[in-house]
């Protein structure tokens, strides 16, 4: 399969395709070398869009997602005293 942006729920639906045809067990040994390999690579992709999402979740129950607008105003002072170690000399 080409290398391309899929959804979450394309992939999951591709990695079933794909565990369906290699438990039938009625495929070529050198295609289903090349699905093993694609499901694979799916399950890995899966895995770390998932993490993504927990990791996001984590951040909004945790209060850590802040408005942009409100981070900008905290980055530096005009001055350039502000933001991490701001003001002591370079």
């Amino acid at each position: 399969m080409a290398k391309e942006k899929l959804s979450f729920e394309k992939r999951l639906e591709r990695l079933k395709t794909v565990v369906d045809s290699l438990e039938r067990g009625e495929l070529p040994l050198e295609q289903a070398l090349a699905l093993y390999k694609e499901g694979l690579g799916l399950s890995a992709e899966l895995g770390r869009q998932l993490e993504a999402a927990k990791n996001e979740v984590k951040l909004v129950q945790d209060g850590l997602l802040k408005d942009f607008a409100a981070l900008e105003g905290h980055d530096a002072a005009p001055d350039g005293s502000g933001g991490p170690g701001g003001g002591q000399g370079s």
